[in-house]
C-alpha cells in the first residue's frame, strides 16, 4: 500500500514538471520590432482655452468691488425706478425695460409688473468677439450704436461717441423740444414734468437744445461740438476712467486724476465751481419765479386740450404767477400761458438745473444760455 502511494506522488510531481516545461518553451524569445507608422497630419491651432482671461474680469476679486460701488450709487438706488412699470418709462427707469428698448427698439406696451434699477445685465450683455488680443475687449457692453435723439419733432440729431458711452446716451438726453409759439403767438405749457427731462447731459456736452429764439443776444452761441469735453472725451472716460479703487469708475462720480491731464494744477474741486455761472442761473430763477402768465384749464375740444381762463368780464385773464417755482427742495415748471421769450428762459434755466454737473459738460454753451436768459429777462 505504502509502495503505491509513493508511486502516486512521483506521477504528479512529473506531471507539474512538464507542464512547466512546456509553458516556458511556448514563451520563447521577443520578435523584432515593427516599422513605424506614417506621422499623422499636424492640427489648426486653437483659441487658447484657459480661463485666464475670463477670470480676469468675472472672478469674485474683480466684481465684488464694481457690484459694491455700483450698490450706492444712483444707478441702484433712488425713487426714480419706480417709475419704470409704465411702458411711458421703463425704457430708462427699468433694468428689464431698458434691455427690452436696446434688443428690440421698444417695451412691453402694457408695462411691467416690477421695476428693477439698472443693474449688471442692463448695460452689460454678450461679448461679441472673444479674441482680446485684436479686437479688444468690448466688456460686453449692451450696445456700441450710435443714438439718435428721441421724441423731438424740431431737430434731427444723432449722437455717436464711437465707444460705449453711446449706451450712456440712449437715457440721457432731453426727450422734450424746447419751447416754439403754439397759442396765438404764445406757449402753452400743459405739463407739470415739461423741460429737457432729468438727463439732458449729452445734449449739453454736444452744444445743443438752447432757446434762445426771442433774445437779443449778449453772448455768442459756442457752435455744436465746440467743447473741449465733447472733442477730447466722453461719458466712459470722464465718469469711469482713472479710478484706483477697483470699482472700475461704478459709482459713476468722476475722479480727479482725469482732469489733470487738461488742467495740470488746478484741484478738482475747483474744477467743478463756477460762481459767476451759478450766480447767474439763481439771479435767473429768481425772476422766473415772479414772471406773470394765464392760468389754463382743460378743454377736450380745444387744440392741445387746455384753453386759457378769464374772469368774469371775459377779457381780463386770470393771471399765474411764476413759470418755475421752488417747491420741496426742487424746481418745478408750471403750467399756463406764457410769453415765448419767458418760456425760453424758463427751458434753459431747468436745462442747467436738470444737468446736473453746474455746467461742468460745457461751461461756454451753459453760460451763454444763462446769460442770454438773464439779459433777456432784466
Amino acid at each position: 500500500m505504502k509502495n503505491l502511494k509513493l508511486l502516486g506522488y512521483l506521477m504528479v510531481f512529473a506531471s507539474a514538471f512538464l507542464c512547466v516545461q512546456c509553458t516556458s518553451d511556448a514563451i520563447g524569445p521577443p520578435g523584432a520590432d515593427g516599422k513605424d507608422g506614417i506621422n499623422g497630419i499636424d492640427g489648426v491651432d486653437g483659441v487658447d482655452g484657459s480661463a485666464a482671461s475670463c477670470i480676469a474680469c468675472h472672478s469674485n476679486e474683480k466684481r465684488d468691488p464694481i457690484i459694491l460701488a455700483w450698490s450706492g450709487a444712483k444707478h441702484a438706488i433712488g425713487g426714480s425706478w419706480a417709475r419704470g412699470k409704465s411702458a411711458r418709462c421703463a425704457e430708462c427707469h427699468n433694468n428689464e425695460g431698458f434691455i427690452d428698448f436696446i434688443e428690440t427698439g421698444s417695451v412691453n406696451p402694457d408695462g411691467y409688473g416690477a421695476s428693477n434699477p439698472l443693474n449688471c445685465n442692463g448695460c452689460h450683455g454678450s461679448h461679441r468677439s472673444f479674441d482680446f488680443e485684436t479686437d479688444g475687449n468690448d466688456y460686453a457692453v449692451r450696445t456700441l450704436d450710435a443714438v439718435p435723439l428721441r421724441n423731438l419733432e424740431n431737430i434731427d440729431y444723432t449722437i455717436d461717441y464711437g465707444n460705449a458711452s453711446n449706451t450712456c446716451a440712449n437715457c440721457h438726453q432731453p426727450r422734450t423740444d424746447a419751447p416754439t409759439a403754439n397759442m396765438d403767438g404764445k406757449f402753452l405749457q400743459t405739463s407739470s414734468h415739461w423741460g429737457p427731462h432729468h438727463g439732458p447731459q449729452t445734449a449739453l456736452l454736444e452744444g445743443l437744445l438752447g432757446a434762445y429764439s426771442t433774445f437779443t443776444l449778449v453772448e455768442a452761441i459756442p457752435p455744436v461740438q465746440d467743447a473741449a469735453h465733447r472733442q477730447g472725451a466722453s461719458c466712459i472716460e470722464c465718469h469711469m476712467g482713472g479710478t484706483t479703487d477697483g470699482s472700475d469708475g461704478h459709482t459713476w462720480t468722476p475722479a480727479g486724476t482725469n482732469c489733470a491731464t487738461c488742467h495740470p494744477g488746478v484741484p478738482f474741486e475747483e474744477l467743478k465751481v463756477m460762481p459767476d455761472l451759478i450766480a447767474d442761473w439763481e439771479a435767473l430763477g429768481a425772476i422766473l419765479e415772479t414772471v406773470v402768465g394765464q392760468a389754463i384749464i382743460e378743454d377736450s375740444t380745444a387744440v392741445g386740450g387746455y384753453i386759457p381762463v378769464f374772469e368774469d368780464d371775459g377779457v381780463t385773464p386770470v393771471p399765474v404767477v411764476g413759470i418755475v417755482h421752488f417747491e420741496d427742495g426742487e424746481w418745478h415748471p408750471q403750467v399756463g400761458l406764457f410769453d415765448l421769450k419767458d418760456a425760453e428762459a424758463a427751458w434753459n434755466f431747468l436745462y442747467f438745473y436738470e444737468d446736473k454737473s453746474d455746467g461742468v459738460h460745457n461751461p461756454d454753451y451753459a453760460k451763454a444760455i444763462i446769460a442770454n436768459s438773464l439779459a433777456a429777462m432784466q
